[in-house]
């Protein structure tokens, strides 16, 4: 009798194709998606921080309006704005590794850089060179990646210290003679101190701060002057120290 002889079991193939070829390619796919996935996490994990408090300059001054990501991620191909109100126009955008000139707002052109040595790190850092007043108030920083934004705001505080001020007369009172010392553009409320010709301080009648939504301190200091010439008496204002 014929007795069939049983041979080993061999592997089905395809022409161009092989098994292992098609499980490498499904790992390789497996990897990719599980990478995508972790990306997408992290992205989404992303925090845009930084310190709590204002950001306090003097006229003239630079502003760094510095943020940071955590974790720790590199910037340089993202989308990064500095914004005050609204998205468009900014002061400030970064993207692709460059500033981008056209999306900045006019008071801004020509007057803002950013550190570029650390945003590998995720430290964000642009500056507002030589502050002026309307600069003070709340700035935005937008982070975008991937359609993932996070963002976060801070304070920029600009004090006027070197703002203008004002000596007017408008009138006497029984016989003195009335000084009116007004100046604007200050941050913190400034201390206001009236001087006779000796340079020794005078007392004064009143003085009167007024403050802006978020914005800086208009100064009003009223002095009753007698028995001294009124062109020697100076009225000065400054910010606290510290």
């Amino acid at each position: 009798m014929f007795s069939p002889v049983c041979a080993p079991g061999r592997m089905v193939e395809f022409p161009g194709y092989s098994l292992s070829g098609v499980l490498a390619s499904y790992f390789f796919l497996l990897l990719t998606v599980k990478h995508q996935e972790k990306l997408q996490t992290e992205r989404a994990s992303l925090k845009v921080i930084g310190p709590s408090q204002p950001i306090l300059v003097q006229v003239g001054e630079d502003i760094q309006l510095t943020r940071y990501l955590s974790p720790k991620t590199n910037a340089q191909s993202t989308e990064v704005r500095w914004l005050r109100s609204l998205r468009y126009p900014a002061v400030h955008v970064h993207m692709d590794g460059d500033h981008v000139a056209g999306e900045q707002m006019s008071e801004y052109r020509g007057r803002t850089s950013l550190v570029s040595n650390t945003i590998h790190e995720g430290r964000l850092t642009p500056q507002i060179h030589k502050a002026r007043t309307p600069d003070d108030g709340q700035y935005r920083c937008l982070f975008e990646e991937d359609g993932v934004y996070q963002e976060a705001s801070l304070d920029g505080r600009v004090a006027g210290k070197d703002s203008m001020f004002w000596i007017q007369h408008p009138g006497a009172e029984d016989g003195a003679k009335q000084l009116l010392c007004t100046s604007d553009g200050w941050f913190p409320p400034p201390h206001v101190q009236w001087r006779d010709p000796g340079g020794r301080t005078m007392p004064w009648g009143s003085a009167a701060l007024r403050q802006g939504s978020r914005g800086p301190f208009h100064v009003e200091s009223l002095l009753l002057v007698t028995g001294c010439s009124v062109a020697s008496v100076t009225c000065s204002i400054s910010n606290p120290p510290g």
